[in-house]
């Protein structure tokens, strides 16, 4: 059961930037994006489906229509995979919140920021979305969601103690844990294995402190309590990461916006017999054992 992995494509029409001594090559981006398709294409057997781990998109520019005009020729990059029957499945980044929310949903075909779909007899993923209890989850302030996000951020205020808590991070409101409990008692219940799929890293080790998810142990306590999640893959953490924690693997992939070059860009494939292999062999392989 192989599964199509890209993170942090994150194109914009822009030029190059430099953030802690890596490069960030938005122009590049569409070609690299261009041989990872074709790569997952070409892929024997037919991948079960592409998993977008969020920021397909860097936004910000000036305008909105520059924004979305970056994700149109994404989205067009995109398009073989639907035309060789591979289903594709997106996670919401920060990044992603450039343009509002529920044109996002719209674009993207999202039937809400966090879903469940069987992608293979006897698994099943979870996409969360970590970006809705946030300063920038595009919600009201006063609304439910607005609410909590200021009222974690007042409880838990960036410090050495909690360096997680930067502006670019967000977590899952009450609602979406709910949900998630729900959702690994049911897939307990069903038997099947479960992929959970979030931007934000949500397993310490796996990503830099600075980097998880606000309110990452809460949500790890719900994970590790599931028999079910075997896997956790996350984007954010350009660098990646990895770590093994009570026999869950939690998957931090590359970015690929920092790839190198077109003939190593950071995406890859997940089987059930490896946590995760790199198709063209940019990232980590992870292995079970």
């Amino acid at each position: 059961m192989p599964i199509g992995l890209l993170a942090d494509i994150q194109y914009a029409d822009q030029e190059d930037t430099f953030t802690e001594g890596r490069c960030q090559r938005y122009r590049e981006a569409p070609g690299k994006l261009q041989q990872a398709v074709k790569a997952f294409v070409a892929q024997e057997p037919q991948l079960s489906c592409v998993l977008t781990l969020g920021d397909i998109i860097n936004g910000r520019h000036a305008t909105q229509q520059e924004d979305i005009q970056d994700l149109d020729l994404v989205l067009e990059l995109l398009q073989p995979l639907a035309a060789a029957g591979v289903p594709m499945h997106h996670t919401f980044g920060n990044h992603c919140l450039s343009l509002p929310r529920d044109m996002m949903l719209r674009r993207l075909g999202m039937p809400a920021s966090f879903y469940a779909v069987d992608i293979e007899p006897g698994w099943r993923l979870l996409v969360l979305d970590t970006t809705e209890m946030s300063g920038h989850s595009g919600y009201p302030k006063d609304s439910k969601l607005g609410e909590e996000a200021a009222a974690y951020q007042e409880a838990h205020p960036l410090s050495e103690q909690e360096p997680h808590m930067h502006g670019w991070n967000g977590g899952i409101g009450s609602d979406q844990m709910r949900w998630l409990r729900q959702q690994l008692q049911r897939a307990d219940a069903d038997g099947v294995n479960v992929i959970c799929s979030c931007h934000h890293q949500l397993g310490p080790g796996a990503a830099r402190a600075t980097h998880m998810a606000w309110n990452h142990k809460s949500i790890l306590e719900v994970i590790l309590g599931g028999a079910c999640v075997k896997l956790v893959l996350s984007g954010h953490d350009h660098m990646g990461g990895y770590a093994c924690i009570q026999g869950k693997h939690f998957v931090t992939l590359e970015a690929l916006l920092e790839g190198a070059a077109l003939a190593a860009q950071p995406c890859g494939v997940w089987t059930t017999d490896f946590c995760c292999i790199s198709t063209l062999m940019a990232v980590p392989t992870y292995r079970h054992g």
